[in-house]
């Protein structure tokens, strides 16, 4: 007849068969990589919010996917790409303010000078339509 196997007490308070407790030991582990994922999150943000001190312009408070269009605009413009190619269109009521559409919802105003475009800003859908419409001053 086979022996039964006893149970014992950890330290811990839990009890088993084992040598350790493998509850604990589960634990420790999940606590270790939520840990590492935490440290990770955190380098993503701080690398994230390095890089809006390289920006041409403020592009702090806008949403990522706008953030990261915006910049590959801005990286074209300064490769020397023409506006137009990037879907720019000059303002009617002033020639020398171009807008890139940034999505559906923003735009990348940029003024010309000298020959040069100038990144400017980049504004929602609704405040361009009110520049747009010489309803309101931008800048």
């Amino acid at each position: 007849m086979a022996k039964a196997k006893r149970q014992h007490t950890f330290p811990c308070g839990h009890r088993g068969r084992g040598q350790i407790c493998h509850r604990c030991q589960q634990e420790a582990l999940a606590k270790q990589a939520a840990q590492h994922q935490a440290a990770d999150r955190q380098q993503q943000r701080q690398t994230w919010q390095a890089k809006f001190d390289l920006d041409p312009i403020d592009l702090r408070g806008l949403p990522r996917h706008v953030v990261e269009k915006a910049r590959s605009i801005l990286q074209d413009l300064q490769q020397g790409e023409h506006f137009k190619t990037l879907k720019g269109k000059r303002m009617i009521f002033d020639r020398t303010v171009i807008r890139i559409p940034v999505g559906h919802r923003y735009r990348l105003l940029c003024r010309e000078h000298n020959g040069q475009l100038l990144p400017w800003r980049v504004i929602s859908h609704e405040e361009y339509n009110a520049y747009a419409s010489n309803k309101r001053p931008v800048g």
